[in-house]
């Protein structure tokens, strides 16, 4: 038997949009805090903002840009 290799060792966690789903975050450094509803088809986010509840869209790539919201008001 041939020993296994670094990659066969160890197994890699890929996370879906769905996993998103709960999360909260802020617009920018210093934005509101908003929390991931759910995903739409075309891979946008569903997003509620904390303060005011509105829901709107929001692209994947500006959630992933943003950070964390370590405090929500």
């Amino acid at each position: 038997m041939q020993p296994r290799g670094f990659e066969e060792a160890q197994s890699t966690y890929v996370a879906t949009t769905m996993d998103l789903v709960g999360q909260v975050r802020r617009f920018g450094a210093q934005g509101p805090a908003y929390e991931v509803m759910g995903t739409r088809a075309n891979g946008d986010l569903m997003i509620a903002v904390v303060e005011t509840g509105e829901q709107l869209d929001y692209p994947l790539i500006d959630f992933l840009a943003d950070p964390i919201a370590l405090t929500v008001p």
